[in-house]
């Protein structure tokens, strides 16, 4: 990938975090959170929420509409309890939600 690492070929605010991703690749581009939030400013449409963003306590919901309090962060996942059920549940940092009122 080295010859690819060039501003001509990625944006410059790319870059770092591509080199750092590609010094020790993970199994899948988004278990590298960084690399991931930096590549998602490229997506077209809305602003987006994420769940490192939601405040402790507060209440957030999915695509799928299932609704989440967010607990405290692990060492790279974030608890949330599922409000229905009661369920803990381990989310990626960069899981986009909506946060509720």
């Amino acid at each position: 990938m080295l010859p690819f690492l060039r501003p001509e070929v990625f944006p410059l605010e790319l870059l770092p975090f591509l080199a750092k991703h590609f010094k020790n690749p993970k199994a899948s581009s988004d278990t590298d959170t960084q690399l991931a939030l930096a590549l998602k400013q490229f997506d077209e449409g809305e602003d987006k929420t994420y769940v490192f963003e939601v405040p402790l306590g507060k209440t957030f919901k999915l695509y799928n509409g299932r609704v989440f309090k967010k607990g405290n962060t692990r060492r790279k996942r974030i608890e949330c309890v599922e409000v229905k059920t009661g369920k803990l549940y381990l989310f990626n940092p960069n899981a986009e939600v909506e946060i509720l009122d």
